[in-house]
């Protein structure tokens, strides 16, 4: 069987990175090889997953590929929106088609859908995914959303993918905190990113991490998700700090981030998976919510969310104080939650069993 895979790969995104991993990881599981990648860096893609892998705007490529393949995978991540830009829906709505115009199996797999702010983006939509095979959303409120659009048929609950990432070894992370000369267990990780012109927001973050790290005696560390992006962000919210600071510069892979997320003490955080990550490795985190996805995957396990132009350094601290004075109780509800969202990940490659 022959697998096509669509989506935001290429890009140094450590979130999206890790989704592709656990995705061609799930394929594997299944008994699936041959796999194809549309990536942005094909050589890379291919080089560091050992799969086939083509440029990702070369139609020609596209058009063969989707050809000859037996199913046309597209997911995870936010693809099916238009917050970030039309542009971005069209792409992906157009692989879509494409596959569904040459008679392909189309699966959509561990997405988060919406939102869809524009009428015709909503109604283009709705057009293409209720002629796909298999649509796995990675939360209610996705669920919801295509409720919304008229798309019930073949729409099946699972979870985020990454759920089921596992770290680097004891021995790469111990290797990686000397060479960032970071202590063991004793930092606070802060994932930010772009959003606007919240300088309000960079000051409050700064001066709630500045009053966790004094009362907790922790380092403080950013953790750029988007390798030579994030810290720029980075950057502007440290420049609040009073409290001494690293930021990681260096490219580590999916699993290494992750170990670096298991060993901090608290986990604040803008980028989706940067909370993903804390859930898996049991952290006690906080999320600060730009957009509705971080709000849907908050409301799946239970945890307040932060409106990233709203929220108050007083507000994130007490919050983190209630998390850290009661760490075993937080970590036992995320245990649940995770294996929840373990069983319910399997949804999104049961239907595979029942394609060979």
């Amino acid at each position: 069987m022959k697998i096509l895979i669509s989506g935001y790969y290429g890009f140094e995104n450590t979130g999206d990175d890790a989704v592709l991993e656990c995705i061609i990881a799930g394929l594997r599981e299944k008994g699936i090889n041959d796999i194809t990648v549309l990536s942005n860096t094909p050589g890379n893609t291919s080089s560091r997953y050992n799969v086939k892998s083509i440029y990702r705007n070369s139609f020609k490529e596209i058009f063969n590929a989707i050809k000859n393949t037996d199913i046309l995978l597209s997911g995870g991540g936010s693809l099916i929106q238009d917050i970030t830009s039309s542009k971005s829906l069209w792409y992906y709505l157009s692989i879509i088609f494409l596959g569904i115009l040459l008679r392909k199996k189309v699966y959509i797999v561990g997405q988060g859908i919406g939102p869809l702010e524009r009428k015709y983006n909503r109604l283009l939509s709705s057009f293409i995914l209720r002629r796909v095979d298999l649509i796995t959303v990675r939360d209610k409120d996705s669920m919801m959303f295509l409720k919304e659009l008229n798309i019930e048929k073949n729409v099946i609950l699972a979870a985020d993918p990454v759920v089921d990432l596992a770290p680097c070894s004891d021995e790469r992370l111990e290797e990686i905190l000397r060479n960032e000369g970071i202590n063991k267990g004793k930092y606070i990780v802060v994932c930010t990113r772009e959003w606007g012109n919240n300088e309000l927001s960079r000051v409050e973050l700064a001066k709630a991490v500045d009053d966790i790290s004094k009362k907790y005696n922790l380092e403080v560390v950013f953790l750029p998700f988007y390798y030579n992006k994030d810290d720029a962000e980075s950057e502007k919210v440290a420049n609040y700090l009073k409290s001494p600071y690293k930021i990681i510069k260096s490219k580590y892979e999916p699993k290494e981030i992750l170990g670096i997320v298991k060993n901090c003490q608290l986990l604040i955080g803008v980028r989706l998976h940067s909370l993903v990550f804390a859930l898996v490795s049991l952290v006690p985190f906080i999320g600060i919510s730009y957009d509705p996805k971080i709000d849907g995957f908050l409301k799946s396990i239970n945890l307040k969310s932060f409106k990233i132009d709203k929220f108050s350094s007083d507000e994130l601290v007490n919050y983190a104080e209630s998390i850290l004075d009661n760490r075993d109780n937080f970590i036992d509800n995320l245990k649940i939650h995770l294996e929840e969202l373990r069983k319910l990940s399997d949804n999104n490659f049961n239907v595979f069993d029942k394609s060979k």
